[in-house]
């Protein structure tokens, strides 16, 4: 969005283009605000990207036109534009976190802080964004990342523009944009949040902007502009209110980036005085300074609210943050943004020199508040990701690690999702144990059947499935010739196969996939079957049950108390109600006791130790047992597993 701050020439006073940035930005703001509509206004980000294709392309080639453009002027004039507004944002983000983030967090922080600084924000968040990272809605410089991304075209399109002669320059651009886009729809469905984070699978929505620049002089090009021009802001206004499904950025995307250059190309807004026009105009003024803003009061909104699902805010916090932004902004672009804009200053070394230790002063401020505001916590990093055995056993497809065993001759393989990496601390109590860990996050072990999460965030759709159902059927595979295995321990939390509000599920069937609503009949069938087929090769079975949970992040919520923050959205105490916790996980409670019927097995719950008929606790002899809001952490899992001596009764129970 940052060049959506960098207006050139001829386009400085374009109403058009500042209403296209109060639009984008009110998409932006009113989509994280979480108050159900715009379902879609994310892509008020790939607005703003058109915008600053087509304006830094504009200025670049006017200024190379001209014979005034140099590398050092442009990109100091950037710096100038941009950076003051942005390093106030960051300074006030990093001064407040510790007084609100918790300590997981507050850790995650350093990370953005580099990335931001240095222009590599969106990097930093794609290797931050793995099933086990703390959640995006966390994260106060989450949204930095589409401005390092704008910021490394920057850095590639003047130098490309002085590199090739002019007659190429709609031809590279051509070029740029096709191939972009064609490795965008390459990589979307095998690698999602690369694709979404990175540069080279993005660069086709600034190549749209830039195809704009290049092309508002050809009349021809204007002539079509015109005929497509109401279609266009139509789909402007219409499309973000749509809940689009799929992967982004995919055909909802390019429609709105189409649609954007059009607006722009055929011009005629840039001459409307309307009323509506001119509100979008003014905030489009402070789309910079909004956009930069209102992410860190959500963010830390968010952390303090730790409801089950992160973001989620109730509606008066959604819309407590989303009325804080605009006086916050407003003041941020009138005592920074604008006086900087205006203000006559020229390169100099000394300039230079002090955004250096500006920004390295920045860079080590959150290192410096993380060891100063860091807890004695009794229990150490218990908020820490739980792989089981080794990182490497989050495993993509099915393999046999050996960092993944506990013994050349495993004789008990641990079978299922995260909810089975989170058990073998536990399983690892007992001395005899002799394990071989094979576990995928979401897939749980149920041959020819995965969940298929609705409007999925985070990749796992019916692509993302039928991996599932291939990883599960290599694991039954390896069973049939795993002579040393004796029994199989299945773990999972079975809700992606039982909650039809937010999945689907595909079924295999021979060579047919079949995606329909979630069933607890047809969910018993398949884990009948697959409890079945692992009978049949001799092999002893058991289940283990998901601990206690309920509406809130139990992890989170104990950091936060023993951290004396705010806590929203949970008991104070952190204890779970029993009766809530039931009413919540019925289905599953159900499914289980069905299953322990009907297919003749045990299932082990940790429920007889730590409810009482009224509470569920969540510590135990001081330890906080969950890392999350259903996840054990591992000296919690490790506790549990002594407790209930949880090897020996697998050993004993399995059949």
């Amino acid at each position: 969005m940052s060049a959506s701050a960098c207006v050139a020439g001829q386009d400085k006073n374009r109403a058009d283009i500042q209403a296209l940035r109060g639009l984008a930005v009110l998409l932006v703001v009113v989509y994280h605000a979480r108050l159900g509509a715009p379902a879609s206004g994310f892509l008020g980000v790939d607005i703003f990207f058109v915008i600053s294709g087509f304006l830094i392309t504009g200025l670049v080639k006017a200024g190379i036109e001209q014979g005034t453009f140099t590398f050092r002027d442009f990109y100091f004039r950037r710096a100038k534009r941009l950076l003051p507004a942005a390093y106030v944002t960051f300074l006030i983000t990093i001064l407040c976190a510790p007084f609100i983030l918790g300590t997981s967090e507050l850790r995650d922080l350093t990370a953005q802080v580099a990335g931001a600084l240095s222009f590599s924000a969106n990097i930093a968040l794609w290797q931050q964004s793995g099933y086990f990272e703390g959640a995006a809605e966390l994260k106060p410089l989450l949204h930095v990342w589409s401005l390092s991304l704008e910021e490394q075209y920057y850095f590639l399109l003047p130098a490309t523009l002085v590199l090739i002669p002019r007659r190429l320059w709609l031809r590279a651009t051509i070029l740029i944009a096709i191939a972009s886009l064609g490795l965008c729809l390459a990589l979307i469905q095998w690698k999602p949040i690369a694709t979404f984070y990175l540069l080279p699978t993005r660069a086709w929505e600034l190549a749209i902007g830039s195809l704009g620049a290049f092309l508002i002089a050809q009349p021809q090009v204007r002539t079509v502009a015109r005929r497509l021009f109401w279609p266009s802001l139509v789909l402007l206004i219409s499309l973000p209110f749509v809940a689009v499904g799929g992967r982004h950025p995919g055909l909802p995307a390019l429609l709105i980036c189409i649609a954007t250059v059009v607006v722009i190309l055929d011009g005629r807004l840039a001459r409307n005085t309307s009323k509506p026009l001119r509100s979008l105009a003014r905030i489009g003024d402070l789309s910079y300074s909004l956009y930069l803003v209102h992410w860190p009061i959500f963010a830390f909104m968010n952390n303090a609210w730790v409801g089950e699902t992160p973001g989620e805010l109730p509606l008066e916090l959604g819309l407590a943050a989303m009325a804080a932004s605009f006086p916050i902004a407003w003041l941020l672009h009138r005592l920074v943004e604008e006086p900087m804009r205006r203000a006559r200053i020229a390169f100099s070394w000394s300039h230079l020199r002090q955004v250096a230790i500006v920004s390295l002063a920045l860079a080590i401020l959150p290192l410096g508040l993380e060891r100063a505001f860091a807890f004695d916590v009794p229990s150490g990093t218990f908020r820490e990701t739980q792989f089981g055995l080794d990182p490497g056993c989050e495993l993509s497809h099915f393999q046999v690690r050996p960092a993944c065993m506990t013994s050349t001759d495993p004789e008990v393989l641990v079978w299922g999702d995260s909810f089975a990496m989170h058990v073998i601390a536990a399983l690892r109590s007992g001395a005899q144990a002799s394990l071989l860990q094979v576990t995928r996050s979401a897939c749980g072990p149920l041959a020819g059947i995965a969940p298929v999460e609705r409007n999925s965030r985070k990749g796992y759709d019916a692509a993302w499935a039928r991996t599932c159902i291939d990883f599960n059927d290599a694991v039954l595979e390896y069973l049939k010739t795993a002579s040393t295995i004796r029994t199989v321990v299945l773990s999972s939390p079975f809700r992606g196969y039982l909650d039809g509000e937010l999945f689907d599920v595909l079924v295999k069937s021979d060579s047919l996939y079949v995606q329909t609503h979630p069933d607890p009949d047809l969910a018993l069938k398949h884990l009948a079957g697959t409890i079945a087929q692992i009978r049949t090769l001799g092999l002893k079975v058991i289940i283990i049950a998901p601990p206690p949970s309920s509406g809130f992040n139990v992890g989170a919520c104990l950091e936060r108390l023993q951290e004396e923050k705010l806590i929203l959205g949970a008991p104070q105490d952190c204890i779970i109600d029993e009766k809530d916790y039931r009413e919540r996980r019925s289905r599953v409670l159900a499914f289980l006791n069905r299953i322990e019927n009907e297919g003749n097995v045990s299932v082990i719950r940790f429920d007889a130790l730590l409810c009482d008929g009224t509470k569920c606790r969540t510590t135990l002899e001081g330890t906080p047992l969950y890392r999350d809001s259903a996840h054990l952490s591992d000296p919690g899992s490790a506790l549990l597993g002594t407790r209930l001596a949880l090897f020996d009764q697998v050993e004993r129970l399995a059949r």
